[in-house]
């Protein structure tokens, strides 16, 4: 291959008199390298959108969600503490929380906004670092559990723990006259003093904003589905709750249609008897086994009552979408590539044109057409390779800047993300390579071709 490669590689120094085919040249070497680049570029962004995306997602919902079975004896799940434990058994798992959901409306003074009630065990949430994707603060967890409720500003003025077991929050925070009624005993339907608020609420940061309550502000929720009628049906129901903290996570349909309190106040709430849950969420160790994991938390429960969701069936059309984005992206832009191996071989075919006399003095010599093919193939794969090195070059530095960075922002109520996600694939990057190298080659193949078939007597008769 050393004396193909020589003659390929003298065929491609540039004389004065072939400007115009060096130019082409150079032209087809930035055609590679552009469309390498923007492969590189354009693939790794998508794929940090996929991974933050799922990310979001994945800490903020279930990988497996169980649920009763709508044909069951109930729609809830009554025994939820044995159903957790034998869930807690399967291999994979890595924690089980209870869950309470149901639609709400959440109002005040400044608007009203329709959430997600989502009632939570406090202690099994803190222990499996539930709390963490919420970015809950210590005193917001301890909200949820203790009386009375403190704000962060009040760390400054008085210690939590030091005030006295007898005293009574301030009652333009926490208190509030009980006029709800119909929606408690008879007995507190007639109280008319003010009692402490014990009911607990976070919201998302974003609807605090929207709603203009902070920490210790009070919050009506109202359920359309709370109190059974003289008719037999749910009728609306309304609470006051006390607001213990908020929460951000950066994803804005959540931190505006999302909302916490505890299991035993969302039971109330909905009119769910106490101590059942509507499902409960499982989280595994490798979310590429969820499904395997469910089969078997299905074997081991009961096909016949329960039933279960996993995060690749709940968000089956979004990463499919993701998918067809990648792979049309991969097509679109890998057509720049092929405008470049046109120019390849139209380099190569002006070369075989211009060096037909030195073709045939080659063959006269001895040289097979084998030999002739090669000179050919390696001049146009040293043209592809050049512009695909280049373009892997400029597209992984481009991807380290975009990723150390972090130059373009983006609308988190948009996009979900504060900034472009980069990630970059090995696999993608190697598939990329294959591609421009490939597509290199057979750009070459028709000239090489042609210079083989150069006839010496033809090509030297009237020389």
């Amino acid at each position: 291959m050393a004396i193909e490669r020589e003659i390929a590689i003298r065929f491609l120094r540039a004389k004065k008199r072939r400007s115009l085919l060096s130019l082409i040249s150079v032209l087809a070497v930035g055609g590679v390298g552009l469309g390498v680049a923007a492969l590189v570029v354009v693939l790794a962004v998508l794929a940090g959108f996929e991974t933050n995306l799922k990310n979001k997602l994945m800490g903020l919902s279930a990988h497996i969600t169980i649920s009763k079975a709508s044909f069951g004896p109930s729609g809830n799940i009554a025994n939820w503490r044995e159903v957790s434990s034998k869930i807690k058994s399967v291999p994979g798992v890595v924690s089980v929380l209870p869950f309470i959901n149901g639609q709400a409306m959440v109002g005040t003074g400044e608007g009203a906004n329709g959430v997600l009630v989502s009632g939570i065990d406090p202690v099994i949430a803190s222990e499996s670092g539930y709390f963490k994707h919420l970015n809950l603060s210590a005193w917001t967890e301890e909200n949820l559990t203790q009386r009375p409720m403190r704000a962060p500003w009040l760390e400054y003025q008085e210690p939590f723990d030091s005030w006295p077991e007898d005293s009574e929050p301030s009652e333009d925070l926490l208190t509030e006259p009980v006029t709800e009624s119909g929606l408690d005993s008879e007995a507190d339907s007639e109280e008319t003093e003010p009692a402490p608020l014990q009911r607990p609420i976070i919201v998302g940061r974003d609807l605090s904003y929207m709603l203009g309550v902070d920490t210790l502000s009070l919050v009506k929720v109202i359920s359309p589905f709370g109190r059974i009628t003289p008719l037999g049906n749910r009728g609306p129901l309304s609470r006051i709750f006390t607001v213990a903290g908020t929460f951000r996570v950066n994803y804005y349909e959540y931190d505006t249609r999302v909302v916490y309190t505890t299991l035993e106040e969302a039971a109330s709430l909905f009119g769910i008897n106490p101590g059942e849950v509507t499902n409960i969420e499982v989280y595994v160790d490798d979310i590429y086994q969820a499904a395997n994991i469910k089969q078997e938390i299905l074997r081991i429960l009961d096909y016949s009552e329960y039933y279960a969701v996993d995060w690749m069936e709940r968000n089956l059309s979004l990463f499919s979408a993701l998918k067809l984005e990648q792979t049309a992206m991969f097509v679109i832009l890998t057509l720049i590539i092929l405008v470049a191996a046109f120019n390849i071989a139209s380099t190569l075919i002006m070369m075989v044109t211009e060096k037909t006399r030195d073709i045939a003095i080659l063959k006269a010599m001895g040289a097979p057409a084998a030999l002739i093919r090669r000179i050919f193939t390696i001049q146009g794969m040293l043209v592809g390779g050049v512009g695909t090195l280049g373009g892997l070059t400029v597209g992984v530095i481009l991807c380290l800047a975009l990723k150390r960075y972090e130059f373009i922002s983006l609308p988190p109520e948009i996009y979900l993300m504060n900034t472009l996600p980069v990630e970059m694939r090995p696999a993608q990057v190697l598939a990329i390579t294959v591609v421009s190298f490939l597509i290199s080659y057979l750009a070459t193949v028709y000239p090489a071709s042609q210079a083989a078939k150069v006839d010496p007597v033809e090509a030297l008769r009237y020389e």
